[in-house]
């Protein structure tokens, strides 16, 4: 009886250093921040084309402009619950169209939930384990009516790498 009470202590104390060490050594990961996700879908819209104007703002999201003869167009990160969706579309104002890019396809004027928020969750739980590829952001375009954005190759639009950062110097990159 002895014996397992001494083991219960020491079993109790081991399991307390090992958590307070790994509390303090671990690392949180991180979603990517807005102007990382802006600047990806920018990058793949400049190989068809389109000349960027930079990073911008758009309803108050971060964005990134691009133009492309008489199309214009702005890519703002959302978020994947959808938190995002009205800000953008009280936005747009005549003349401009809303469309929602995730995992290649084109929506019109209204955001995917389920399925976003699903590989969401379970590449955030992927990051934890160290595995996975990373997010797949869901993209607001807000296009002028000369643009066809149906016709823009989203196919290459990847996954956006999570980031590692010390628990101790955590910070929030977006308003996510």
């Amino acid at each position: 009886m002895a014996n397992l009470r001494h083991f219960s202590i020491v079993l109790v104390s081991a399991l307390a250093l090992t958590l307070s060490i790994k509390t303090f050594v671990a690392a949180s990961v991180m979603r990517p921040n807005g102007s990382d996700i802006a600047l990806t879908a920018g990058k793949l819209i400049e190989g068809q084309g389109f000349q960027l104007a930079g990073l911008s703002t758009f309803a108050g999201r971060t964005a990134v402009m691009a133009q492309k003869d008489s199309c214009l167009l702005y890519l703002i990160p959302v978020s994947e619950q959808g938190w995002h969706q009205e800000t953008v579309r009280t936005s747009v104002v005549a003349g401009q169209r809303l469309y929602f890019v995730f995992d290649s396809k084109v929506y019109d004027d209204n955001q995917p939930r389920w399925k976003p928020l699903f590989e969401f969750y379970s590449s955030f739980a992927l990051a934890h384990a160290g595995l996975g590829p990373g997010y797949s952001p869901v993209v607001a375009v807000v296009a002028s009516d000369d643009c066809d954005v149906k016709a823009i190759d989203w196919s290459g639009l990847a996954p956006v790498p999570y980031s590692r950062t010390a628990i101790l110097t955590h910070q929030e990159n977006e308003d996510y």
